[in-house]
């Protein structure tokens, strides 16, 4: 379909600078906050989303730099050179399957559905002179739907993250990240599976991550790029690393954990679903900073939707 094929050209287009795509008319910028107002976390020192309001692709906002050499402001930036760090929205984690169902093609399959991949950081050295410029954040996907309880249907695969770039208003240029992340549809349900492939349970990923984690399978285990069961807070490390593969219970007391979400070096992994004794329906973690969502629980009797990715972020370092 159209739609499909111009939701996966966006997410293949990520590159830096030296990119013009046309400039929007001023109008429809005109009602965009100030990013220092709405998305400026002083804490870690960058750009995100920190109110979720609905379930938008992505949240835009506008940034002033003023004159080289002006007084310092808590509400713009100043000309000149900086490094700048770009992360898109991290995967989803996938939804869990029921144990010894049939899902994706295979016999005997279910548990923990995969943790989502964590997004590639990309950075840049670039120049800043005078203006506006519009920073797009990209969501974290959405978590996998919870399986469906009949044969050859697996726990839906965790969406791909929203991707974010930032635009020289005056220009149009693409300063760095995606080129048309500002008008980025995320795939509905269907388009988003069909882009999936295979129903096994898979978290979401995109180009430049590594693939997100798979369904707790005995074809599967020890097979994604983070070969561990999938437990609570279980993945960290280097940025783009894939989701965890979920794990199948050893007997039917208790649910196959999700796996956990791939990490970014800015965000951990969102820990994956499950039970434990003593600790019954431990829902999994949504992914931060641009990080995979946790996969969903997967038992013989029930299984659970996967948690949301980590949001984007744009980071600027005066150099």
């Amino acid at each position: 379909m159209k739609i499909t094929r111009f939701a996966l050209s966006l997410l293949a287009g990520i590159g830096t600078g030296c990119t013009t795509v046309p400039t929007a008319p001023p109008g429809s910028m005109s009602g965009l906050p100030n990013c220092f107002d709405t998305h400026y976390d002083r804490e870690r020192g960058l750009f995100t989303i920190k109110n979720d309001v609905g379930d938008a692709a992505n949240q835009q906002c506008l940034l002033t730099v003023g004159p080289r050499g002006d007084v310092e402001s808590a509400s713009r930036l100043t000309a000149g050179r900086y490094r700048v760090y770009l992360s898109n929205g991290g995967g989803g984690g996938a939804g869990g399957s029921l144990q010894g169902s049939s899902f994706g093609g295979g016999e005997g399959g279910g548990g923990g559905g995969g943790g989502g991949a964590g997004a590639m950081e990309i950075q840049a050295t670039v120049n800043l002179t005078e203006g506006i410029y519009k920073l797009t954040i990209g969501a974290g996907g959405p978590g996998g739907t919870a399986c469906q309880p009949v044969p050859g249907y697996g726990g839906g695969p965790g969406w791909a993250g929203s991707p974010s770039n930032m635009i020289r208003v005056a220009t149009g240029e693409v300063v760095i990240g995606t080129p048309g992340a500002d008008t980025y549809a995320r795939p509905t349900r269907a388009q988003s599976e069909r882009m999936a492939g295979k129903m096994d349970a898979h978290g979401g990923s995109g180009p430049g991550q590594a693939s997100g984690g798979h369904g707790g399978s005995a074809e599967t285990i020890g097979t994604a790029d983070v070969a561990e069961s999938g437990e609570s807070k279980l993945a960290s490390g280097r940025s783009g690393v894939g989701g965890a593969p979920g794990s199948v219970s050893e007997t039917d007391k208790f649910s196959g954990a999700g796996g956990g979400g791939g990490a970014t070096s800015a965000g951990h992994g969102g820990g994956g679903g499950g039970e434990s004794p003593g600790q019954k329906d431990i829902a999994p973690e949504r992914g931060t900073l641009g990080s995979g969502g946790g996969g969903g629980e997967g038992s013989a009797t029930e299984c659970g939707p996967g948690a949301r990715g980590g949001h984007g972020y744009i980071a600027l370092r005066p150099i």
